[in-house]
């Protein structure tokens, strides 16, 4: 039973588990400083675009606090200091008048040929401010 488990493990141990959310937040946030909107969009498995959601909406709430404190926080998670630079100058400032949800996920209908595994499409919502 599961009792009180919050964390999905995905058969992989913490630190993997860490390692692979990083590289995918940052590679959502490199995707969202595109600027063709039909490019913003990472391809990955459904699990893996539900556990990124939540922390590419923390670092984009980072991103419009602006401070020191939160470009810090920020940089402790996020890769590369390209991606971090235009998440506080660009993605910050895009959604700064969005209350949350700064990504979608969306399901894809088949599934991946070699463990039938869900997949997804997870990108930054586009606001028509």
């Amino acid at each position: 039973m599961r009792h009180g488990v919050k964390v999905k493990k995905w058969g992989a141990n913490s630190a993997h588990r860490h390692a692979m959310l990083r590289s995918l937040s940052t590679s959502i946030l490199l995707k969202g400083l595109e600027a063709d909107p039909q490019e913003r969009v990472v391809r990955t498995t459904l699990l893996k675009a539900k556990m990124a959601r939540s922390l590419v909406d923390r670092l984009i709430t980072y991103a419009k606090k602006g401070d020191l404190s939160a470009r810090r926080q920020a940089a402790r998670f996020v890769m590369d200091p390209k991606v971090l630079k235009g998440l506080f100058e660009v993605i910050g400032p895009r959604y700064a008048n969005r209350a949350g949800g700064y990504t979608r996920v969306l399901k894809l209908g088949n599934n991946r040929a070699g463990d039938a595994a869900e997949m997804a499409l997870v990108g930054l919502v586009e606001d028509q401010v």
